[in-house]
């Protein structure tokens, strides 16, 4: 969960407004450093995730 949040805070997911690493950092209680080693380790996931069900970035952004 603290990574979905991290992501939905900085990307504008989830009904969230952008925000920066320092932002949500003060809006979750953590130094913006951590906030950007939670993001890293929720993207690698993502990646994992996206090529474990077999999808590239050609398929994800088909126009």
């Amino acid at each position: 969960p603290k990574q979905r949040e991290v992501l939905a805070r900085r990307f504008g997911l989830l009904g969230y407004e952008p925000s920066t690493l320092e932002d949500v950092g003060h809006e979750i209680g953590l130094t913006r450093e951590r906030v950007r080693q939670i993001q890293v380790e929720a993207l690698r996931r993502l990646k994992e995730i996206v090529t474990h069900q077999g999808l590239n970035i050609e398929t994800l952004f088909q126009d």
